[in-house]
């Protein structure tokens, strides 16, 4: 699926996680879509993006209080690098809130530099399948994650 997206469609890989799970974008962003393989054929979450830290963090207390219950987060993702707070939606989605994704200077062939990036400059690359990819600082996903 992702040399159809890339050789077809034009998008471009950023990063991988193992062999399983890529990264894609079609502009400057990290990414736009991630492809995952797995044993069954589903949706895994849709992302919308914020401006910032501080509208992160409106959005989570405006959805508490509307009993929508944070599941993941709030975290820094390795990959991407991207703050992140995943929610359930009514329809029984997962929705992950972002702000502050990695962007790509296509000319360099790097990120643009950030002081959490663990690599200077960051290169998109094949990352280990561990916790530290998953998110820089917060707590693991929970089972819930994967239902």
């Amino acid at each position: 699926m992702t040399k159809f997206y890339c050789d077809v469609l034009g998008f471009r890989e950023s990063d991988w996680m193992g062999d399983f799970f890529s990264f894609l974008r079609c502009g400057p962003d990290h990414h736009t879509i991630n492809l995952m393989q797995i044993d069954a054929n589903r949706h895994f979450h849709t992302a919308f993006e914020l401006r910032d830290w501080a509208h992160l963090q409106t959005a989570c207390d405006f959805l508490s209080l509307n009993g929508y219950k944070l599941i993941w987060g709030p975290g820094r993702h390795g990959i991407g690098h991207n703050l992140f707070a995943y929610h359930r939606a009514p329809n029984g989605l997962i929705t992950e809130l972002f702000a502050e994704l990695d962007q790509v200077n296509e000319e360099l062939g790097y990120f643009e530099p950030r002081p959490w990036h663990r690599d200077h400059p960051q290169k998109p690359k094949v990352w280990p399948k561990d916790p530290s990819a998953a998110n820089l600082w917060g707590i693991m996903p929970p089972d819930e994650m994967m239902k």
